[in-house]
């Protein structure tokens, strides 16, 4: 499963055999990749920065009697992504900085506060220049009040893998769900995983 900025969970399969044998794989280890958000099944994991076995353990250990670890050390989980989306942004986009909306999409939403609803298309407009195959668009939707409140308009932005679904998902009164904070209407995203 690869989760990065910009890119909903996908769940992809890896065979190589270039695997170092000290830094074999266990299932639930988190492994550093580098992903291509406009195709995530072309990825490539980053050998050189996973720790072998015994190294893991002895950081874990560390880690679990409170010891602070040297610096220039990466604690896990930490994704990689391609070069120019690798810097860390502060920038809002829907309200959300890019970490918090890979914990939404991730399954973390509830933590930050965005419950799920859904809301329909009124119109949309190319936000500009995207290296995204389907572009970067702003959707004006009326968003449902989760709490049966009165609905009420936000814009959000969302980048697509194909024009075809852009096309879909950007008709007028299409209804796409979404994670929206009741309390902050600024803060809203498609619910990527929900979309069918």
């Amino acid at each position: 499963m690869i989760t990065a900025e910009r890119l909903a969970a996908t769940a992809v399969r890896y065979s190589g055999y270039d695997v170092p044998k000290p830094k074999w794989p266990r299932p639930g280890l988190l492994l550093p990749v580098t992903v291509d958000l406009a195709d995530p099944n072309r990825f490539r994991i980053e050998w050189d920065e996973v720790s072998t076995g015994r190294k893991a353990a002895e950081g874990l250990a560390a880690s679990l009697r409170g010891e602070q670890q040297a610096s220039g050390d990466h604690v896990f989980p930490r994704a990689w992504r391609e070069v120019e989306h690798s810097a860390s942004s502060p920038t809002l986009v829907n309200g959300l900085t890019p970490q918090q909306t890979e914990i939404a999409l991730a399954g973390g939403a509830g933590a930050l506060g965005l419950v799920p609803t859904t809301a329909k298309v009124l119109s949309a407009q190319e936000a500009g220049p995207s290296s995204a195959p389907g572009g970067t668009w702003d959707i004006t939707l009326r968003v449902s009040d989760p709490n049966g409140g009165p609905p009420w308009q936000a814009v959000t932005r969302i980048s697509f893998s194909s024009p075809e679904r852009r096309e879909m998902r950007t008709t007028t009164g299409c209804e796409l769900p979404v994670l929206v904070d009741s309390d902050n209407h600024n803060r809203i995203i498609v619910d990527i995983p929900r979309v069918s």
